[in-house]
C-alpha cells in the first residue's frame, strides 16, 4: 500500500491535486492518505509584552481548518479514508519533514502557476518541495 500526501493551501491548484489523488485511488492504487496543512510561522518584527502567542497559534489553527475543510469534503464524497494535520513552520521544509516522519512515498501537490518570473523572485513552494524531498512529488496545474 502506497502512502500518499497532499498538502493544501485552500487554492483551486490544491483542489486539483486533491482530486488527481482521489482519481488514482479510485483507478485501483491502494493508498494510505495523509492531508495536511502548514501555516508559515507568524513573524513579528518588535517583541511585545502583550503578545498573546497561544492566541497566534489558535487562529492558525482555525485557518488550517477552514483550509482542510475543502479538500476533506471531497475525500469524504469519494469516500476515502484518510488523517488529516495541520504544523506550523516553514512550509516547504514541514511538508517534506512529515513526510519522511509519517514514511509517505509520494507527494501530490498543486502549484500556483506563478510562472517563471514569479519562482525566480519569490521561490515557489512546490518548487522547493521538488528539490528537498527524496520521494516522487506529482505537481498538479
Amino acid at each position: 500500500m502506497r502512502s500518499i500526501l497532499l498538502p493544501v493551501d485552500g487554492s483551486n491548484q490544491a483542489l486539483r491535486a486533491v482530486r488527481h489523488a482521489i482519481g488514482n485511488v479510485q483507478e485501483g492504487l491502494a493508498a494510505d492518505i495523509h492531508i495536511i496543512n502548514v501555516q508559515p510561522p507568524m513573524i513579528t518584527l518588535v517583541e511585545f509584552p502583550f503578545q498573546d502567542y497561544a492566541l497566534i497559534e489558535k487562529a492558525q489553527q482555525q485557518q488550517a481548518e477552514k483550509v482542510l475543510k475543502f479538500a476533506t469534503k471531497l475525500l469524504d464524497a469519494a469516500e476515502l479514508s484518510y488523517t488529516k494535520h495541520f504544523e506550523i513552520g516553514p512550509v516547504s521544509k514541514t511538508i517534506v519533514d512529515y513526510a519522511k516522519a509519517n514514511k509517505c512515498d509520494h507527494i501530490i501537490m498543486g502549484t500556483r502557476g506563478m510562472g517563471a518570473l514569479g519562482n525566480l523572485v519569490l521561490g515557489s513552494t512546490a518548487n522547493q518541495v521538488v528539490h528537498l524531498a527524496e520521494i516522487p512529488v506529482t505537481l498538479v496545474k
